[in-house]
């Protein structure tokens, strides 16, 4: 009886092991453990050399260096190895026409499956972006129209091949800028235009319509004077009115006023720019007229603080659009009319001086480094710090060298008659920021 109790415990034993590997083995088909992917590493020379014919019309090794990029780029997003790239710029480092280094910097995005190949991309942020890659292209000329990349260099100098780079803050001191001061401002309220000169404390009003300001009827809340149509500091204080085009003045911090008729002849109106380099030097430019892109313009002047003006300029056979204006004293001032092409060139600065007052005027000429050219084409009004003149000329319509946000500064030591490029000025940190 025993040993047939044992035989029995021995089967049902047996049974249960069995069920128990059954289910085992059912649950791991239902449930495989994931298979790890080696993932092996590579250098992306490997997939080297590479190479492109490109078009007739490429000349600059930066767009030699854009298109073989591009296509070798493309031919990594197609296999799948990465997707969505976007580049930043390209700038030439070292070479000659048969053989040049360009660096490239852009930014990729890793697909979601885990890739074979690590190409050593960089550091991935959350969103699987991999930003600010920076190759150094190798490319030699073949045959004809045909060029050959042979290396890549990987480095993590973000600002690579760049001249040196300022912030603005770094650019307004060394040009001796001071920042507006904030404890000066304006005020419309109630239809009543007010100015202060401490913060807000106190309050002065300025005895003038609304109606009669520039700039009053253009914006529908009536909150905003037109930009150039003011000067607000401690020593000088002036408005300018569309009455017969009147400029209303006070020297004494809004506590009097006198108001002068600059001319009662004048068109439409489009720009007014109007400053003071002393107590007693002024100046008004005007354009107007606009027709498509070309206007007529006035260039007016005071050297009593504004209680008479007369007329000097204007700038002869000029009339592009004017995109900004200004004298350092009273007898050196500038005008920019944005940009001019001249026999297929890329367009450059259309910039021009004046040395006696605004009588007579000569163009500027800016020399704009060859691999800038037809980036950076229209010029501010320079600033003087002592003898060294500062020049910035931002990036025309068409300007998209780094997004078109970097300008490009010059400096002179001759009251602007030459300058000299120097770097650039990044006002808005993108540079800083890849």
């Amino acid at each position: 009886m025993k040993k047939a109790q044992s035989r029995l415990l021995i089967v049902i034993a047996i049974l249960i092991v069995i069920f128990i590997m059954f289910q085992m083995v059912h649950e791991d088909h239902e449930n495989p453990i994931p298979k790890q992917v080696e993932v092996k590493k590579a250098d992306i020379n490997s997939k080297l050399p590479y190479t492109l014919q490109v078009e007739e019309y490429d000349q600059k090794p930066e767009t030699i260096a854009y298109r073989i990029w591009f296509d070798f780029i493309k031919s990594l997003e197609s296999d799948g190895t990465i997707a969505n790239p976007s580049f930043t710029r390209f700038t030439k480092l070292s070479g000659d026409e048969n053989s040049f280094v360009v660096a490239v910097v852009f930014q990729v995005q890793l697909p979601e499956e885990t890739q074979e190949i690590d190409y050593g991309w960089g550091k991935m942020q959350d969103d699987r972006v991999v930003p600010t890659i920076v190759w150094k292209l190798t490319i030699n000329k073949a045959e004809n129209l045909t060029y050959t990349l042979t290396n890549i260099e990987r480095t993590t100098d973000t600002q690579i091949g760049l001249p040196p780079v300022e912030t603005l803050e770094e650019y307004r001191k060394k040009a001796g800028i001071e920042e507006p001061s904030e404890s000066i401002d304006y005020e419309i309220r109630d239809k009543t235009l007010k100015v202060t000169y401490d913060n807000g404390q106190n309050w002065q009003v300025v005895p003038v319509a609304i109606e009669n300001l520039f700039g009053g009827g253009s914006n529908s809340s009536e909150q905003q004077l037109m930009d150039g149509s003011y000067v607000i500091t401690p020593e000088i204080t002036a408005f300018v009115l569309n009455q017969g085009m009147r400029v209303l003045v006070s020297r004494d911090k809004g506590k009097s006023w006198n108001e002068a008729l600059v001319s009662d002849q004048l068109p439409f109106l489009r720009m007014l720019i109007l400053g003071f380099t002393s107590d007693q030097d002024g100046y008004l430019i005007v354009t107007g007229d606009k027709t498509m892109s070309s206007e007529v313009h006035f260039i007016f002047k005071t050297n009593d603080g504004g209680q008479s003006w007369y007329k000097v300029g204007p700038v002869d056979d000029i009339y592009s659009l004017v995109t900004d204006g200004g004298f350092i004293n009273d007898q050196l001032g500038f005008i920019s009319f944005g940009e001019y092409r001249y026999e297929g060139q890329p367009p450059r600065p259309n910039f021009f001086r004046t040395t006696d007052g605004g009588a007579n005027w000569e163009r500027v000429e800016v020399p704009i480094p060859e691999e800038y050219r037809g980036y950076f084409t229209v010029a501010e009004i320079p600033t003087f710090h002592g003898t060294e003149g500062t020049l910035l000329v931002n990036q025309g319509p068409e300007g998209d060298y780094l997004g078109g946000k970097v300008l490009a500064k010059f400096t002179s030591q001759d009251q602007g008659k030459t300058w000299s490029f120097t770097g650039l000025v990044d006002p808005d940190g993108v540079l800083r920021a890849r």
